[in-house]
């Protein structure tokens, strides 16, 4: 449902105020509602939550103790957790006026965003921890805080592809940085001379660390120099050094070294115009990556080795659809899907007995002809893989598989999705025209029949695109046909063979009880209540009967369970996004997405998420969700209904109304449909919209939020709005089983 905050900036909230075991903590209804309107990862919020986070611990450690904390949990990967250490750090540092602590807490908040990849955040915190050695006490450890802060400082310009900045900043970085600590900032000299085109340096860099780099560093200096030669044109020379390191590799965590050896050794085969060797190093670092744990390589960052796994396996699938093998390009697409999930779990969640299609992320890959053979008549499936340059989908139906090249570039389609969503969240007219060119983009080579379903299975920043809301020859996309979302083939496979259970239980919690007025959803508890007109055995709970506590005694046992609540998405670890429900004496209200793996929800026919963005989270390369949306299947729930963006009361009410109306009759995904077209053919008046704000993000009776545009002109001097505008519609989505 969507979020009363009224935030300055972004409305998005990604903390979880609880210890870091999990248990309850003692906080005022008042201090929570007020944290809450902080601007996400703002430096006020970190010390808000910080002091609360203090305060609830048992054991009071000091600053640097926490800072000490925060270190150890980044470097095995656990970044959240690390992040609230640092806040506690920060809070004591601003409490008791040390500047040396302040910059010792902003020094490690700069490292955990620049490993999530947050790189404005940590470039502000390297920033401001410089600022506070300024003005340190005499006697304090420089070196601890000015070369690690100055390298990431350099990581960022390296990433963001600023390489004089970055040689600029390493540079300093070397002179001020511990003898332990200077072969890694060495080598991430060299990749800032390499990206730069300065071989030269780059190898007499690399040469002059080999001699005192420890066995993990060495094996990153040998695929430097291996990189180096590749990028002189010395083909034969690459071509030999990533050989050797793919097949003379002994040192610890040496299966992971030798898939980046082969990655290497198919980009240099590649550049050498030899193409099926390309492909035959490919399919060799892939197999080789399926043996790989999944682990945080805190080292690679620290080298300035930023590579992603995914990478490999886009390399792979453009080279397949080059050469023509359609059935081989679409199973690497599928690979590097299950990767992905593997690379978030990294053995941090033990999945519940529910998970069937999950349990074993890298298990046998379902090939496109075996689903075709199960595949329902007037079914297409549209699978899409996004790559640098270009895109790439394939249409599957039962009678064969056809691919497709669409001339966009990642860039420009995630510039062009944002886009979009913008138009839809502000009601804005350019939508029709944003959605028409997607649609042409997008849906029209798929050359879809008549009036068969469509099944998506989306990638990279298509994740984030509402593809019922482009606008083709005969109106929307949802008008043409029924629309459903899967994760992968394997899943889909997974579904057509299962058998749905008898909708006998039914658990509905809405507008939990948070402690404050600010926190309130009205419209969430008129829409749970209305569950009750179509199951009388319906069990709702609202208010403070709405809790964490409950859902997970009771969603094990219901086959239909909808959460009419707060969803805040973390995307510094999106294992720890939550769905906010009321709280006990016992456990707190916060139900963590690692909390949902842990649940068997084998019974669950459908898990609504009437929530505020409950269907995104981080969008990966690999081309995972990694929100609730994979949380909730991997429990073995058969399909989800969630939102792609801040949802609006009144039309999700009735939405929904709708919606579990229609399902006593019709299929899940036509359900869903024919309430979409209800409210396309539908109007709300303009008073209310005006008492509530523009497109519906306020309460009624609330003033609108300062950090939404309004674009009202039209619409008031129309007197009414239609809410046909895929702002009221187009959020809800259905993701898995549409039976």
């Amino acid at each position: 449902m969507l979020s009363t905050l009224k935030a300055v900036g972004k409305i998005r909230v990604v903390f979880i105020l609880v210890g870091l075991m999990g248990c309850a903590t003692a906080l005022s209804p008042e201090k929570l509602a007020e944290v809450r309107v902080l601007e996400a990862e703002s430096m006020a919020r970190l010390s808000a939550e910080g002091e609360i986070l203090f305060s609830a611990d048992t054991i009071k450690l000091t600053g640097f103790q926490y800072c000490s904390n925060a270190v150890r949990l980044f470097e095995d990967g656990n970044l959240r957790l690390g992040i609230r250490e640092a806040s506690k750090a920060l809070f004591l540092g601003q409490r008791s006026g040390d500047q040396y602590l302040l910059a010792i807490a902003k020094r490690d908040l700069a490292y955990g965003y620049s490993l999530a990849g947050h790189l404005s955040r940590a470039a502000q915190f390297a920033e401001e921890a410089l600022e506070h050695m300024k003005y340190a006490r005499p006697g304090v450890d420089q070196l601890a805080v000015l070369g690690p802060v100055r390298k990431i400082r350099g990581d960022v310009k390296l990433r963001q592809k600023q390489f004089s900045d970055a040689i600029r900043d390493y540079s300093e970085a070397l002179s001020a940085s511990r003898e332990s600590f200077k072969p890694f900032v060495q080598v991430s000299l060299a990749n800032a001379y390499l990206a730069n085109g300065d071989t030269l340096q780059a190898r007499r860099l690399l040469q002059e660390v080999e001699p005192r780099a420890t066995a993990g560093l060495r094996l990153l200096v040998h695929r430097g120099l291996a990189e180096v030669a590749l990028s002189q044109g010395h083909f034969p020379e690459a071509i030999k050094l990533f050989t050797e390191a793919a097949t003379r590799l002994s040192a610890p965590d040496q299966t992971y070294h030798r898939l980046w050896a082969f990655d290497g050794l198919a980009r240099a085969r590649g550049a050498a115009g030899d193409r099926r060797g390309s492909i035959e190093a490919y399919t060799q670092a892939i197999e080789t990556a399926e043996k790989v744990r999944a682990l945080f390589r805190s080292d690679e960052f620290k080298a300035g080795f930023f590579g992603d796994i995914q990478q490999i396996f886009d390399g792979a699938v453009q080279l397949l659809v080059e050469d023509g093998q359609t059935e081989r390009a679409i199973e690497t697409s599928e690979r590097s899907r299950s990767r992905a999930l593997l690379d978030l779990l990294r053995e941090r969640v033990p999945q519940s007995a529910g998970s069937v299609a999950f349990a074993d992320p890298l298990g046998k890959v379902i090939a496109a002809s075996e689903l075709q053979r199960a595949l329902p008549e007037n079914v297409a499936i549209a699978e899409y893989h996004v790559l640098q340059h270009r895109l790439v989908g394939w249409v599957i139906r039962r009678s064969g598989v056809t691919s497709v090249a669409i001339g966009l570039d990642r860039q420009n389609l995630a510039r062009t999705v944002l886009k979009f969503r913008e138009a839809i969240r502000t009601l804005g007219p350019q939508a029709g025209q944003i959605g028409s060119e997607l649609y042409a983009q997008l849906v029209a080579p798929l050359e879809l029949k008549g009036s068969e379903a469509l099944i998506v299975i989306p990638h990279d920043a298509l994740h984030y695109l509402p593809f019922q809301a482009l606008r083709g020859p005969q109106g929307y996309l949802i008008e043409e046909r029924a629309i459903a979302y899967v994760p992968s083939l394997s899943v889909l496979m997974g579904q057509l063979k299962g058998k749905s259970e008898e909708t006998k239980q039914v658990l509905a919690l809405g507008n939990p009880d948070l402690g404050s007025p600010l926190m309130a959803l009205p419209g969430a508890e008129i829409e749970v209540n209305q569950i009750r007109s179509y199951y009388d055995n319906a069990e709702i709970y609202i208010g403070k009967e709405a809790t964490k506590e409950r859902f997970l005694q009771r969603a094990p046992q219901s086959n239909l369970v909808h959460i009419a609540a707060h969803a805040e998405i973390d995307e510094v670890d999106p294992l720890f996004s939550i769905i906010r429900l009321a709280r006990t004496e016992k456990i707190s209200g916060s139900l963590e997405a690692h909390e949902v793996y842990r649940t068997d929800l084998r019974r669950a026919n459908l898990v609504t998420l009437s929530a505020c963005d409950s269907g995104l989270g981080q969008v990966s390369r690999g081309d995972e969700i990694w929100g609730f949306t994979r949380a909730f299947l991997s429990a073995g729930a058969s399909s989800l209904m969630v939102s792609l963006w801040q949802v609006d009361d009144e039309s999700t009410a009735t939405l929904m109304a709708n919606f579990y109306k229609n399902l006593k009759t019709m299929t899940k995904v036509e359900a869903l449909r024919q309430a979409q077209l209800n409210l396309i053919r539908g109007n709300i008046r303009s008073d209310l919209l005006a008492r509530r704000g523009i497109g519906g993000i306020g309460k009624l009776g609330e003033t609108p939020s300062p950090a939404l545009p309004v674009e009202s002109s039209q619409l008031q001097a129309a007197g009414s709005v239609s809410t046909s505008h895929p702002y009221f519609w187009a959020p809800f989505i259905l993701v898995g089983d549409g039976k």
